[in-house]
């Protein structure tokens, strides 16, 4: 079909684009389109084909008939209330910015799964909100306490992969939602949005393990101070930080690092005097962090700089990235292989899926809203829950 669509709406045009991060040079590069082109269809001089109108909409991560409406719908926009400076948050790709549209999809369908109400026996968002004050060590010992996870099991989990899913149901199991994805914007480690019932958290699937257990602390202390978050750059130097409006970065650093390597049982590690990467890592080793979590209690310690921490943050991102460049979960490949509905499973988390199948059973939802819930086709729901099942009896 090449003839023009008639009835969009221009101003919704310039709407999702805008929405999505996307200036009109990229949009018009992504489209392999003249600036013109874009300009004239936000205008109103001109309109573009179905065929235009649908990939325009494909990579603004919009349904096409949203550009039919009178006028652009309400929507709130969590970059807005996100801990970042303006600066920052226009380096956010479009990608991330349908993340977390996509995030808040998924508090709005925790919503009508549960009847409006959190489900969890104990919620960790509520029980330890505003605790802790000013200091972030006395607060990741109240939340040690609540969450009952000592050191001694901690290091028992035999691997980090172990200890990411542990780490994730503990949190789920105190009322917080965790999710997964594989971020095209790699320097976004995670972010968290909050809610008086479904605050939720987002981790970058394509980050070590190491990196999404601080990611994960990083941002449920977000959640506990009742704020909205994202992780950038990893563990960040406290040079990025330099000015007041940022302070909760550095809190939310030093929570996770004093969470998940308490200076109670630090203390207690042989003191080697000199910290080479050998004795940084045989310490991560131990703690199942990364070797950022350690130089960070360092830093905080004095013992060492600035910018010896952001110069061996950087070089260990780098050596990751490097190692794992080309290597993706969410290939064609991957999906012909049935991984497709594993990394699924993996991203939402079994407790979400479990809820979701549950109230699907009950006769609670249809299959096209429990596909809406899932982000996945109906003739995918089939396999997605033999993936559950298979999980449940392992």
């Amino acid at each position: 079909m090449s003839e023009k669509v008639l009835g969009i709406n221009p101003k919704i045009i310039k709407w999702a684009r805008e929405r999505s991060g996307f200036t009109l040079q990229d949009i018009a590069k992504e489209l392999n389109k003249e600036f013109s082109v874009i300009h004239s269809w936000e205008s109103g001089v001109s309109t573009p084909t179905y065929i235009q109108l649908e990939a325009f909409a494909d990579k603004c991560k919009r349904p096409v008939a949203i550009f039919f409406l009178p006028d652009p719908p309400e929507e709130d926009d969590a970059t807005e209330s996100l801990a970042l400076r303006s600066t920052e948050i226009e380096k956010l790709t479009p990608n991330t910015r349908y993340l977390l549209r996509q995030a808040q999809a998924i508090q709005l369908s925790l919503v009508e799964l549960n009847n409006g109400v959190n489900p969890a026996e104990r919620k960790i968002f509520r029980d330890i909100q505003g605790l802790g004050g000013d200091d972030p060590t006395e607060l990741a010992q109240q939340v040690r306490d609540y969450l009952s996870i000592s050191v001694k099991m901690q290091v028992s989990w035999n691997s980090t992969k172990k200890a990411v899913e542990n780490w994730r149901d503990c949190v789920q199991e105190n009322g917080v939602f965790v999710f997964k994805n594989s971020f095209k914007q790699k320097e976004i480690d995670g972010f968290c949005l909050v809610d008086d019932e479904f605050p939720i958290i987002y981790l970058n699937n394509s980050t070590s393990p190491t990196r999404q257990i601080f990611s994960l602390f990083h941002e449920l202390s977000h959640l506990l101070l009742d704020t909205n978050g994202i992780t950038m750059q990893g563990e960040v130097p406290t040079e990025f930080f330099n000015d007041d409006s940022q302070w909760i970065e550095i809190f939310c650093n030093r929570f996770a690092s004093e969470f998940l390597v308490p200076s109670a049982d630090f203390d207690t590690r042989p003191n080697p005097g000199a910290y080479d990467d050998e004795t940084v890592k045989s310490l991560a080793d131990y703690y199942k962090v990364s070797r950022q979590v350690i130089l960070l209690k360092l830093l905080n310690r004095g013992v060492v700089t600035e910018k010896y921490y952001g110069d061996k943050v950087r070089q260990w991102i780098r050596g990751y990235e490097e190692s794992n460049l080309g290597k993706t979960e969410d290939s064609g490949e991957a999906k012909i292989r049935g991984s497709f509905y594993n990394t699924r499973a993996a991203y939402l988390g079994y407790k979400f899926l479990n809820l979701a199948f549950s109230k699907y059973h009950q006769g609670q939802c249809t299959d096209e809203q429990i596909a809406s819930y899932l982000n996945v086709k109906v003739k995918q729901l089939a396999r997605l829950e033999e993936t559950l099942l298979r999980k449940a009896t392992l």
